[in-house]
């Protein structure tokens, strides 16, 4: 098994996850819907909100995915993994 760099959770027992090559969002009962994003798919990462912010994922397809009352540090953690990734790989210009 692959360690994540960083993971957070949202609500309803969700849990995102970043690794080197992608983006997982995990929910459900014992996180039995598992949704993996390549990083190319991920089109922007924005925070919104200061207590309970909301994370948003943007895909090339245009299809967004708002995880709900995270905590700031950890939604900040999220985002700036998956720029450095992102940067890291090349896939920004």
């Amino acid at each position: 098994m692959e360690a994540p760099i960083t993971q957070a959770t949202a609500h309803n027992n969700t849990i995102v996850a970043v690794f080197e090559d992608r983006v997982e969002v995990k929910s459900g009962w014992q996180s039995q819907n598992v949704e993996a994003l390549d990083l190319k798919q991920v089109a922007t990462v924005a925070i919104r909100g200061l207590v309970n912010a909301t994370l948003t994922l943007e895909t090339n397809t245009g299809r967004v995915l708002r995880l709900n009352r995270m905590a700031l540090p950890d939604a900040r953690k999220v985002k700036k993994a998956i720029e450095r990734q992102k940067q890291r790989a090349g896939l920004y210009d």
